[in-house]
């Protein structure tokens, strides 16, 4: 039940990580709004000083992506590129593309339609998968 309420509209988002040796994904559901970017911050920050050699953001679960989400965006792609980490983020729906679009934030990142798009072929086998915040 708890799952289910989390896609409610007007839920804040929510956060999977899912790491293998090729690559982290930090997948974000429901609605990315004020409420919830402190948290996606803390994740992707966390996630980069980690070290991956790639970190894709898969947005394509949200139904809302405020300004202030597509900021923390943008943050990671640049803590993501000092740091020497390939970002990639997987949007296809209106809710993420648009204001993308808009902005012009399409150019300053590398987006993509599908996660296997962003997924190194050769990635290992072994994943390691947790639910945060």
């Amino acid at each position: 039940m708890h799952e289910t309420l989390a896609y409610l509209p007007g839920a804040p988002a929510r956060t999977m990580v899912t790491a293998t040796a090729g690559e982290t994904v930090v997948a974000v559901f429901a609605e990315l709004d004020q409420r919830s970017t402190d948290r996606l911050r803390d994740v992707l920050s966390e996630e980069i000083a980690l070290g991956p050699p790639a970190l894709v953001v898969d947005v394509s679960g949200l139904t809302f992506c405020s300004v202030s989400g597509l900021e923390v965006l943008i943050e990671a792609a640049r803590g993501a590129e000092l740091a020497g980490i390939a970002f990639v983020v997987v949007a296809a729906q209106r809710a993420v593309l648009r204001p993308l679009r808009l902005l012009g934030l399409d150019r300053a990142l590398r987006v993509v339609e599908r996660l296997a798009d962003a997924v190194e072929a050769g990635a290992a086998p072994r994943t390691l998968s947790a639910e945060v915040g």
